[in-house]
């Protein structure tokens, strides 16, 4: 019994001390902010775990150390482009460096990347209008803003059905035919649906990690509500996520920011009765957070040339 005695004396020493600590208001917002940056993390890391997966199903063995860098740069060129057209560029760069001759294949595999974390938000958007649609008819503003988000997620869907009919045989005869310019190009793209098709493991690990990093990536503005002392719970914050996200992908301002608070104002205001001050600052947390964790890239720069990449840099990363 006295060999446990001192074990116990410092557990229960340690849980007074971080009970103290815990207990200043200051020191919790500061923990919670830091958990908002740590969710960032999680969610980053995994989705560039998904998109290192497609790459090795895709032919182009890439280590994951590598995937990691190259994302965490592509990330953090993101920053200053709208959308995020501009980091999946950068990456994609970086991969046709190290495998000149499948730059179609590194293309092809940004796009099976962005296309599993389609998947995942728009399972993640039809749960949220199933379980909250009463919560989302009750404001005229906010169900505005919520139809538009479907319909626009909506859109995307056709032109991906629209997109992926090309890559059927009889189709693609007849858009030989009737265009023979356009058709050629049109049909070398849909050419990602077979390869897509062809690796059916890979996709649906794809998805599983793309709901997986959507969740800490929704966990990241949790946190910040915390932090910000709004009242919201996780079934709230996640509920209007999905919406926020798919409307802040329209690239009309950099990184969302600006229309990522005003989508939070309306939301959170109409539905939820928080006011505008408190969603813009939890808008603001969660953005910090996911900023923070982008800036990070600039770190892997001065290194990539050491994960295998040719020491002189693609002209288009120049200074």
């Amino acid at each position: 019994m006295k060999k446990h005695l001192l074990p116990l004396l410092q557990a229960a020493i340690t849980t007074y001390i971080l009970m103290r600590l815990f207990g200043d208001a200051g020191i919790r917002t500061q923990a919670r902010e830091a958990m908002a940056a740590g969710a960032a993390v999680v969610s980053e890391t995994l989705c560039a775990t998904r998109w290192w997966l497609i790459l090795r199903s895709f032919g182009m063995p890439l280590k994951w150390r590598e995937a990691v860098a190259f994302s965490s740069i592509g990330l953090f060129y993101s920053l200053g482009l709208p959308g995020s057209a501009g980091g999946d560029a950068v990456r994609s760069l970086y991969v046709m460096r190290l495998f000149p001759d499948k730059k179609l294949a590194a293309a092809f595999s940004v796009l099976a990347d962005r296309l599993c974390g389609m998947v995942a938000l728009v399972v993640a958007m039809l749960a949220t209008v199933a379980m909250r649609h009463e919560i989302f008819l009750s404001g005229e503003l906010g169900r505005s803003v919520v139809l538009a988000a479907g319909i626009l997620l909506a859109g995307a869907m056709l032109m991906l059905v629209l997109w992926w009919s090309t890559s059927i045989s009889a189709l693609g005869d007849f858009i030989k035919r009737r265009h023979k310019w356009l058709g050629p190009h049109l049909l070398e793209s849909g050419g990602i649906f077979n390869q897509m098709a062809g690796r059916p493991g890979t996709m649906v690990a794809g998805a599983a990690l793309s709901g997986v990093g959507l969740a800490a990536h929704f966990f990241c503005y949790y946190f910040s509500a915390r932090a910000f002392e709004t009242g919201l719970g996780i079934a709230e914050i996640f509920s209007v996520m999905p919406v926020v996200d798919t409307l802040t992908m329209v690239p009309i301002a950099l990184y969302g920011l600006g229309l990522r608070e005003a989508l939070f104002t309306v939301l959170l205001g109409e539905f939820f009765g928080v006011p505008s001050a408190t969603a813009t600052l939890l808008s603001l947390g969660g953005f910090g957070a996911q900023a923070a964790v982008a800036l990070l890239g600039i770190f892997f720069l001065p290194f990539v040339k050491f994960l295998g990449l040719p020491a002189k840099k693609p002209s288009s990363l120049r200074a």
